[in-house]
């Protein structure tokens, strides 16, 4: 390249052109030097806001994980506390029931009274045992969407990790290709790296 700088300075200037030629072919190393580290620095910045990116979205979804499981323990116990009031109304009912037919009369350890007894006890079985079976289901549906969210915050680290390396390395191929620094030399790690 300052051959051919140089050439074209003699046929148009002589001389003192050929050497003023031969100085910009020295400056315009320079700058390229100076520009592929300017290059490196910026993707070495550009990597350290990806990773940064990256590491804020997964902590959002690891937080929203957390609020999912929160709010499935609150849903157990407001179930825990509907299902005992059901049971306290089974109760009130049943006593409710006795009182009736004792009042009248009427024999509650058998007969009419008795089936009343089964029947008010199976429906309120039944009932609970579907509100029991709606609440195993809102929880184990609320543990995989956390477990959902913690996946997806584990893929977006590993993403950021790969479009930072991605990103350094598109930039040490970029350099090596301009015949800028070659990619040991310019190795932006380099001035941390401890001596061994």
């Amino acid at each position: 390249m300052q051959a051919a700088f140089a050439a074209i300075a003699s046929i148009f200037g002589g001389g003192s052109a050929a050497a003023t030629a031969a100085g910009a072919a020295g400056t315009t190393g320079a700058t390229a030097a100076g520009l592929s580290g300017a290059q490196t620095l910026v993707s070495v910045l550009s990597a350290i806001g990806t990773l940064g990116a990256g590491f804020a979205s997964a902590q959002a979804d690891k937080d929203q994980a957390n609020a999912v499981e929160l709010q499935a323990g609150q849903d157990k116990v407001q179930d825990t506390q509907r299902q005992t009031q059901m049971k306290r109304t089974l109760l009130q009912v049943l006593g409710d029931n006795d009182v009736t037919f004792a009042s009248a009369g009427i024999d509650i350890t058998g007969g009419i009274a008795q089936d009343a007894r089964q029947t008010a006890s199976k429906r309120a079985a039944d009932e609970l045992t579907i509100d029991r079976r709606d609440s195993d289901f809102r929880a184990a549906l609320a543990k995989m969407r956390a477990q959902g969210y913690r996946r997806r915050a584990s893929s977006t680290v590993g993403g950021a990790l790969l479009g930072a390396a991605g990103g350094l390395l598109n930039t040490q191929i970029d350099i090596g290709q301009r015949g800028g620094a070659s990619p040991a030399s310019s190795d932006p790690w380099a001035g941390m790296r401890i001596a061994s």
